[in-house]
């Protein structure tokens, strides 16, 4: 069902992007379109990304699609509908191929987040346990916990069952029960996050920074995420993040993700909650 929802997904997309740089086409024969699309955490980033190459690139517009997310990502990039993929996770076996090239450009802390203002600061392993497995109903001011899940087959949903064996066991638990909520993609899951009373579940440091999101991160067993937090693995629930290029990726794309990986665009990850490695 969820690949059905994928391809749908990307098939609307494709539809969309053809008109729109039909459309670019007749309005400037001068401006070329760059299209972006995948994971939700790494678009935030993206657009800023795209405004400061386009300083020294006036010629170039960016088509940044929404809601993707990895798979839908490549899948995109594979048919030609987009230039660049972002994902959030390596590339899968399957989605590996001579002419698929994929370079990691940063990591970004996954966060615990509910909306500011925060009913809590911090949480333990044990607490957070309780409230996955529908044990733990109420915020210490007596709001209603609203878990947010994502779908079994999201690397968010990964990362949190390596907590614990029993962080594992309480996710299991909470995909099977009734009536919860389940966000699937990373902008849905962030949206659920500021908008529904008590919500409580999954983002990145990324998303939050780049997008200016409304959303406090509690530390974990008394450690903050942050880029430091994380460069020293203090904090270790992270995703990794990648640019994909693919047989229709344009030479001005490509200008484009060599700007990602340059100076200049390191700083700006640095500056919008992603942790670059230091440069050899």
């Amino acid at each position: 069902m969820n690949l059905f929802i994928i391809s749908r997904s990307v098939l609307l997309s494709v539809c969309l992007l053809v008109a729109n740089a039909a459309w670019a086409g007749e309005a400037d024969a001068t401006t070329a379109v760059v299209h972006v699309g995948g994971s939700g955490t790494g678009l935030g980033a993206m657009q800023l990304l795209a405004d400061a190459f386009r300083k020294s690139h006036p010629q170039a517009s960016f088509l940044i699609v929404p809601s993707l997310g990895s798979g839908g990502g490549i899948k995109a990039l594979r048919v030609g509908a987009i230039d660049v993929a972002v994902i959030s996770r390596p590339l899968k076996e399957k989605e590996r191929g001579p002419d698929i090239t994929a370079v990691e450009y940063a990591r970004t802390p996954l966060v615990f987040a509910l909306a500011v203002p925060a009913s809590v600061a911090a949480l333990t392993v044990p607490e957070l346990v309780s409230i996955y497995a529908g044990e733990r109903k109420t915020w210490p001011d007596g709001r209603p916990l609203r878990l947010v899940l994502r779908p079994e087959s999201e690397s968010d949903t990964d990362i949190i069952r390596s907590v614990s064996p029993e962080m594992r066991q309480a996710v299991t638990g909470a995909l099977a029960r009734p009536g919860m909520i389940v966000a699937l993609t990373d902008k849905a899951s962030a949206d659920r996050l500021e908008t529904i009373p008590g919500a409580f579940g999954t983002t990145t440091l990324a998303q939050i920074v780049s997008e200016n999101r409304a959303l406090k991160p509690v530390a974990i067993d008394g450690v903050t995420p942050s880029l430091a937090t994380l460069a020293d693995a203090k904090y270790r629930y992270f995703k990794t993040l990648f640019t994909v290029t693919g047989p229709s990726t344009s030479p001005l794309a490509h200008e484009f993700t060599a700007f990602v990986h340059s100076p200049a665009g390191r700083e700006i990850l640095q500056h919008n909650g992603n942790w670059v490695a230091p440069a050899k």
